[in-house]
């Protein structure tokens, strides 16, 4: 970055930092991929918000911006600005009951909204695996949804108003009661009205999940609203600040009866068996990740009470009801008899126990002994519910020709499983059978007209497949909105509209690429499962667990906000210094070593 660069960035007023230390603690997310920035804003108010992303783009910078960082597919990094909301913007605000909704920081996490919430009985419907650290902005950009979209759908569907920053620096208010740019609105407005017949081609109903394509078809349904465009839009289209959010009531009776099985396909035939009794959730487990729970006294409870360790099995459904009859749809369940046994819950303790280790999912994989990993690359595309028995078969002989084995779970409900194959992305061999399983991946799930990405984005891994999914014609009209919004392209560009320097393999993380060799092998003897220093350091995959706000994680993130002080910041420095280290410098001479281990 030039000094004159720097110059605009500091006369803000924002807190920018250009350091190297804050380079490269966010240069990677949750994902695969590694970009370091040049710099990193933190914004206290919407007007330092605006000032610093008009500063970067007068500067020349890309825009990136970012809440908890947990991005599985590479949306939270980006070569220029990257504009954390998480650390300041985490205020909750004008709650009110009577039109259930409030108004929230777009840096405000999900389980400190439902804390917030529950002692009025509501909640925030949207319920991600990653609630302990998921930022609601986060969740806006990304359209997330969690296992219980079938009861309270996505993430759009909850949002009344938002406040953004435009890539010129502006700040409005969108919702279906502003009429801040009603210029934009229309121009959108006309150009989707033609698009129509086409969008019912590509998209024809049934999906209950689906990567957005920034809203054209929401929007379609509710033009006076450009949050459906917004909604879903990674980043690429403006910076959200705040949000008035919609919120329910809580639940007033649950049950959960749990499904165990033979086979994965079994588990799959039993699901589309269950759809009539519409349930709140089906979530899929399978072996892979129960057994990463085996020996983990955080979850021996869970075990105990399915009863894993005394009769193990290949897959568990998850099946939970909400309100109304509740007890006879759990005795229609159990009546018909489905998989090997099966198990009622009523018990909010027990219920808890189960949903832990389906929360757990990505933490329990990515802890796998060794360099062969589950690799989330293909973990997000989804089909209509009754068609996932095949699907799950296609991917299968994808697989099986190239000897990967995979773990398939998540929300069966919603035809949508995280299905991670087992890959050492450090092994060339690896990587191949990588570009040959995401291919593969992108013709079958065009063939079931399904989501390549339905709840985690398009992001890095797959704007390359952008084309073959939604056409020309549609991508030609997503371009159009872009250049609507961000006329000089620099909010997150290259993401979602194909370039040559966005594909599935590029950009892959520097541990992969260059691995990291040491002179000698030093042995962890605290470690659980590994007590390899290099493993241990690999099992940090970034999905930002260690900044969840509990006792028991990272106290000093938790008093200091800062990055470095957790656990992922601190992995991802010494990572880099001892890359540095292979270029003959010395890392005990390193000052971003002295502040990861402060």
């Amino acid at each position: 970055m030039t000094n004159a660069a720097l110059r605009k960035l500091q006369r803000t007023g924002c807190d920018v930092r250009t350091d190297r230390l804050t380079r490269i603690l966010f240069a990677t997310d949750a994902s695969i991929y590694q970009m370091e920035p040049q710099a990193a804003a933190f914004p206290r108010s919407a007007e330092e918000a605006s000032a610093v992303i008009g500063a970067g783009i007068d500067a020349g910078l890309s825009i990136t911006p970012r809440g908890a960082g947990t991005s599985l597919v590479g949306n939270a990094i980006g070569d220029g600005l990257i504009v954390d909301f998480s650390r300041h913007n985490r205020g909750i605000s004008e709650l009110d009951l009577e039109k259930r909704m409030v108004r929230i920081g777009a840096g405000v996490v999900l389980d400190q909204l439902n804390a917030f919430l529950k002692p009025h009985r509501f909640c925030f419907g949207p319920d991600v695996a990653t609630s302990s650290r998921a930022t609601i902005g986060g969740m806006i950009a990304n359209n997330s949804s969690g296992a219980r979209a079938p009861f309270y759908g996505t993430t759009a569907d909850h949002v009344l108003a938002t406040e953004i920053i435009l890539a010129d620096g502006r700040i409005k208010k969108i919702g279906a009661e502003h009429d801040s740019l009603e210029a934009e609105r229309a121009q959108i407005e006309q150009l989707l009205r033609k698009q129509s017949a086409e969008m019912a081609e590509r998209w024809p109903p049934g999906l209950i999940k689906r990567w957005p394509g920034y809203g054209l078809t929401r929007f379609l349904r509710a033009p006076q609203n450009l949050n459906e465009v917004l909604a879903g839009s990674e980043g690429t289209l403006a910076a959200i600040f705040s949000a008035e959010v919609k919120i329910s009531p809580l639940p007033r009776e649950k049950g959960l009866g749990l499904i165990f099985f033979a086979s994965v396909d079994d588990a799959m035939q039993a699901t589309v068996a269950l759809l009539d009794l519409t349930p709140a959730a089906i979530e899929h487990i399978d072996r892979p990740l129960l057994d990463q729970t085996r020996g983990q006294l955080h979850f021996q409870a869970a075990r105990d009470l399915m009863e894993l360790d005394a009769n193990p099995c290949a897959a568990v459904l998850i099946v939970e009801f909400y309100d109304e009859n509740v007890a006879e749809r759990l005795a229609i369940l159990q009546a018909r008899r489905l998989g090997l046994r099966s198990k009622i819950l009523t018990s909010a303790r027990e219920m808890d126990l189960v949903w832990s280790v389906r929360k757990a999912g990505l933490s329990l994989l990515t802890g796998c002994v060794g360099a062969r990993k589950p690799v989330a690359f293909i973990e997000d595309a989804a089909v209509r519910p009754a068609q996932l028995p095949e699907y799950v078969r296609g991917l299968q002989a994808i697989m099986h020709p190239l000897g990967l084995e995979a773990s398939y779970y998540g929300h069966a409900a919603s035809g949508l499983l995280h299905v991670r194959p087992v890959l050492d992305l450090h092994s060339t061999e690896d990587l191949k059978k990588f570009r040959q399983v995401a291919d593969q991946t992108s013709a079958l799930v065009k063939e079931f007209k399904g989501s390549l990405s339905a709840e985690h984005g398009v992001g890095i891994a797959r704007t390359e497949y952008m084309r073959e999914q939604l056409g020309d014609e549609l991508l030609g009209a997503m371009r159009e909105i872009k250049r609507i919004f961000d006329p000089r392209d620099r909010m997150n560009p290259g993401k979602i509209f194909g370039t040559a320097n966005f594909r599935i393999d590029s950009s892959l993380r520097e541990n992969f690429t260059r691995p990291i060799e040491l002179l000698f092998a030093p042995r962890l003897a605290f470690a659980f499962k590994d007590h390899s220093f290099i493993g241990n350091l690999e099992q940090c995959n970034g999905c930002g667990g260690c900044r969840k706000d509990a006792p028991t994680m990272c106290p000093t993130f938790l008093a200091t906000g800062e990055e470095v002080m957790s656990t992922r910041g601190r992995a991802n420095v010494i990572r880099k210094i001892l890359q540095w280290r292979e270029n003959g410098n010395d890392p005990l001479e390193s000052e971003e070593l002295d502040a990861a281990l402060s």
